[in-house]
């Protein structure tokens, strides 16, 4: 019988090994998107919404306010910025996980558990967990 449970748990063991190296090579920017065939056709109005959904936050407001700067002046100088400007700094806070990567992080480290107590298994050592 064990030698039945390890002949099918050693490939699959192996193949989850794989896969998660696999997993962790590709770079994070790396995936491809479909673009729209007129690139340019972005709205103003839709990026200074956004930029002011971010703004209105209480933690990046909080902070500005830290910083010294007033609602006034932040006004000011996003009216001051170009379109292109405007739209790739609206692009930027798509982009802002707001809780860092912490869930990510966290995975890792519960796929590394268990892919460490599979291999001391299948090696036979016995793991007790009180």
């Amino acid at each position: 019988m064990k030698k039945i449970t390890m002949f099918v748990l050693k490939p699959v063991a192996l193949y989850l090994a794989f896969f998660c190296f696999l997993t962790a090579i590709i770079p994070a920017n790396s995936w491809a998107y479909l673009v729209e065939s007129n690139g340019s056709s972005y709205s103003r109005e839709a990026d200074i919404n956004k930029i002011q959904r971010a703004l209105e936050s209480k933690m990046v407001s909080q902070r500005l306010s830290e910083l010294g700067f007033s609602m006034d002046e932040i006004n000011a100088r996003l009216n001051d910025l170009s379109d292109v400007d405007m739209h790739q700094f609206a692009s930027q806070i798509d982009s802002l996980m707001p809780g860092g990567d912490t869930v990510t992080f966290i995975m890792g480290l519960l796929i590394i558990a268990i892919l460490v107590l599979v291999v001391l298994q299948m090696t036979g050592h016995k793991v007790l967990i009180k």
